[in-house]
């Protein structure tokens, strides 16, 4: 089993808290689970560019800063996993730049569910306050991309709430580990509603942009003709799509 976890922060000398908490929770995933494959991946290792807005990811299915960054190697890499840590430090109420691009970077996926099925985590570590929000922002772009998220854990150094190092904490860290592990067996289990209110729009839109584009003789952009080719177009719900995938995240 191949365990990703992404660390939307710079991996320098004097670790930053997020990446520190992500390794005890990587530790605790390595205890329970003999010869897991753990990879820890900082976005200072393979940065990723902002999004453009071309929009060329939805009509033709690439995208064209691909080739001058690393995100290219990083969409491999998360399709490649069997189980993926989400992990981000809070800047200003929300997630971190390197975050947000790489969100961004991915648009195209929650509209063909690019990552249906996928275990997760969602993580986030502020000094202060905003924790829940960025939390539950990582959370849900993770879930209309298909991911199945086993747990949120916004944390923090200060404050109330869940401390880091605190014994609330290291339970929490406990806690999600075993449902990740559990995510993997059952990813069905954890798909979310928003995900599925996602899919439903998805499909009456992307139905009638087929009939029109082929009553028009038009050739459908390439996130509709991906929906297709995923069986996505014939499933009445995401979970009979994840159903007949295998209910599996690889």
């Amino acid at each position: 089993m191949k365990i990703l976890a992404l660390v939307f922060a710079s991996r320098r000398e004097g670790k930053s808290v997020t990446l520190q908490v992500t390794e005890e929770l990587c530790g605790l995933l390595h205890a329970r689970s003999a010869g897991a494959e753990l990879e820890i991946v900082t976005m200072s290792e393979l940065p990723v560019l902002s999004c453009v807005g071309c929009k060329t990811c939805f009509q033709e299915g690439f995208c064209p800063q691909d080739g001058a960054d690393g995100m290219a190697a990083l969409r491999q890499k998360l399709r490649d996993c069997d189980a993926l840590i989400a992990a981000t430090p809070v800047y200003m109420y929300s997630v971190s730049g390197w975050c947000k691009n790489f969100l961004d970077r991915c648009a195209r996926w929650c509209h063909v569910f690019e990552l249906l099925g996928k275990p997760c985590v969602a993580l986030s570590v502020t000094g202060q306050t905003g924790a829940a929000r960025a939390c539950d922002y990582l959370s849900e772009c993770l879930e209309t991309m298909g991911c199945c998220v086993a747990a949120r854990l916004p944390m923090q150094r200060q404050g109330e709430g869940l401390l880091v190092g605190s014994e609330e904490a290291q339970a929490a860290l406990s806690e999600a580990a075993g449902k990740l592990l559990d995510a993997v067996r059952q990813p069905e289990n954890y798909l979310s509603e928003l995900a599925e209110a996602q899919f439903q729009a998805l499909l009456r839109s992307f139905r009638s942009i087929e009939t029109f584009r082929t009553l028009m003789g038009r050739r459908c952009p390439d996130e509709v003709d991906t929906f297709r080719q995923r069986g996505l177009m014939n499933c009445a719900s995401l979970r009979e799509a994840l159903l007949k995938k295998g209910g599996s995240a690889t």
